[in-house]
């Protein structure tokens, strides 16, 4: 749906259509590079930008990435970054990515352990695909690590609830991490207050808004989510 909007010239229906796909399936890079495109083509350059950034997170190698965050950011007048190619890490640029993702929970742990503030543990969560978090922490999550995550997932959305690509990898985040072994078990040994965390973060989330067959599915997929976590 949203390349045939594309194709027809119609921008701001391709973009809906493409946010809600990326919503459903943040770990896939196409949907914010087709959304960048979208971007580009109603003059909305810094919102292309950071969609092309999404994408450089997911797939470091993609070689249109790279060039329609370069258009973006010659429109912008950003020069020398668009020649650069890749983001300054300058402080307050919560776009360059800081270290790799972890790929063990050892790793993670390790990470973790080092950050001070939520903007750090967001940075290195958002760059994590949610559908990769059972094999990331298999039978290993403990309560404090999930009540940390879930604290993070609440300030980063409050701190910007109108941000289409935060709230995709919130809600990414929600889905996914019921589905971490032992979940149920580890999630029983959480303090009320951090449950209440969870509650607050689907509150803010609401309910999926997409249409039809895979609307209807994702709704599902959220109830039960939510039921995991023993929220409405």
């Amino acid at each position: 749906k949203g390349n045939a909007a594309f194709k027809a010239g119609d921008f701001p229906t391709a973009i809906g259509h493409y946010t809600a796909a990326f919503i459903a399936d943040p770990s896939n890079a196409t949907y914010p590079l087709n959304r960048a495109a979208a971007y580009l083509k109603l003059g909305k350059n810094e919102d292309a930008e950071r969609d092309c950034n999404a994408v450089l997170l997911i797939d470091s190698k993609n070689v249109k990435g790279y060039f329609r965050r370069g258009q973006a950011r010659v429109a912008l007048q950003k020069l020398k970054e668009a020649e650069a190619g890749k983001p300054k890490p300058t402080a307050g640029n919560s776009e360059a990515p800081k270290r790799e993702p972890p790929q063990t929970m050892v790793a993670f742990t390790k990470i973790w352990e080092t950050l001070e503030t939520e903007e750090e543990r967001w940075d290195v969560l958002r760059q994590i695909p949610a559908t990769r978090l059972p094999v990331l922490f298999k039978a290993s999550l403990d309560a404090s690590i999930l009540a940390a995550i879930l604290h993070t997932l609440r300030a980063a959305l409050a701190a910007a609830p109108e941000d289409a690509e935060r709230v995709s990898v919130v809600r990414a985040y929600m889905v996914n991490l019921p589905r971490v072994p032992r979940f149920n078990s580890v999630a029983l040994m959480m303090k009320k207050e951090e449950r209440e965390d969870a509650q607050a973060v689907w509150d803010m989330l609401g309910r999926s808004q997409r249409d039809g067959v895979e609307g209807e599915m994702d709704k599902r997929k959220e109830d039960g989510s939510r039921r995991a976590w023993g929220c409405r």
